[in-house]
């Protein structure tokens, strides 16, 4: 806790070991095609034989920031203890961890048994690091977005024997959207299993080529806008396709957490969906009425995270209210804050005491579930 307020970290992240694979892929078919570690940068981003590196940018730079911003981390190798020292410092209660090395294309642009296998490792993986302090310590269980019945599979083991309490979205398959009726049994397991599906930038996709693509070859200080653009774009199109494809019509009780793409985007893009299926802007869409206003949608079935530093926060809570916001840290990526800045400078926002009571710690219950806060001394309080 700090000054009163109960918090939750909706967005955190694991580094994971460099022995993940070698060790947690053991007894699987495709043991013998598990990723090879070849380098390790910073402690953190995993380089594998192959030439693949799970994060690119400026590796030697980030590994020099992760240092001296995570010290505690890093020198531990970013075990579960030394999370849990920073998490007792800066008085966080809950954090929800998702995937680095295993989320990204290094990870899943591999055939698709063997990333299958890559998830169930990593959700083995994941669920012993929690087992350090399972009432605080949750994470978001990885799916192999190609296989659609193992997908299913996984999602139900993840979440009913491993504990996972969200669902990574993988990117669509190429040449089948989400609206396509093959993903309906993925809508109805993560409604039946009350989780949501964690939308969380390019690796969350909605297909190919991805927005950010045309600046992979530029020079100079102009490349930066393919990441720039990339959560926050790509957020939008998966938020807009679950929403103008009918799917919340649907699956009314599915649930999509928004993560790592700011929020201040929010009120323009919900204004902008609001008026596409109705007046001039409406020309474009050829289908039958929605169910209700993609503005009701989000205040219905999702929530989005918002950055400390933002300077719009109250804006987003001045046009949809208080209750589906929620905070992250985004610890300890290299391009996060420092542990102690963002609940400084949540607290210095402009927002009254219930909006902060809410962003920090009600809205993620809502949208996890009960089961974020089960066995907390807190879930009482």
């Amino acid at each position: 806790m700090r000054n009163g307020f109960k918090i939750i970290d909706a967005d955190g992240h694991f580094y994971e070991p460099p022995d993940i694979w070698d060790k947690y892929m053991v007894g699987e078919e495709c043991y013998d095609q598990r990723p090879r570690v070849a380098k390790v940068h910073g402690r953190a981003i995993l380089q594998y034989t192959d030439g693949q590196i799970a994060v690119g940018g400026n590796r030697e730079k980030s590994s020099q920031i992760l240092t001296q911003k995570f010290a505690n981390g890093y020198n531990n190798w970013w075990s579960a203890e030394s999370r849990l020292r920073d998490m007792d410092e800066q008085g966080w209660d809950i954090q929800v961890m998702l995937a680095t090395n295993a989320a990204v294309s290094a990870a899943y642009n591999r055939e698709p048994h063997v990333y299958a296998a890559m998830c169930r490792a990593y959700n083995n993986w994941a669920n012993e690091y929690c087992s350090a302090a399972p009432e605080r310590l949750k994470f978001c269980a990885q799916v192999p977005g190609e296989l659609l019945d193992e997908m299913v599979v996984e999602m139900r083991r993840a979440v009913v024997e491993k504990g996972a309490v969200s669902i990574f979205l993988p990117q669509a398959i190429a040449d089948k959207m989400w609206h396509h009726p093959d993903y309906d049994p993925i809508w109805q397991t993560a409604s039946d299993l009350e989780v949501p599906l964690a939308i969380h930038g390019m690796d969350s996709a909605t297909g190919k080529p991805l927005l950010g693509v045309r600046y992979n070859n530029v020079k100079g200080g102009a490349r930066s806008v393919g990441t720039l653009i990339g959560f926050p774009f790509e957020n939008m199109l998966a938020l807009a396709h679950f929403m103008l494809s009918g799917i919340l019509d649907r699956y009314p009780t599915l649930r999509l957490l928004v993560l790592e793409s700011n929020s201040g985007w929010l009120p323009f893009f919900l204004n902008r969906l609001d008026k596409a299926t109705e007046g001039r802007q409406g020309l474009a869409f050829h289908d039958d009425p929605l169910d209700a206003s993609p503005r009701d949608y989000f205040l219905r079935q999702c929530a989005i995270a918002a950055d400390a530093d933002e300077t719009t926060i109250k804006y987003v809570v001045d046009d949809i209210g208080n209750d589906n916001i929620v905070f992250n840290t985004d610890y300890p990526h290299a391009d996060a804050p420092a542990p102690h800045e963002p609940l400084e400078e949540m607290m210095a926002q402009p927002l009254s005491h219930e909006s902060k009571e809410k962003i920090l710690w009600d809205n993620s219950v809502k949208i996890y579930g009960d089961r974020l806060i089960a066995g907390h001394p807190l879930a009482a309080a």
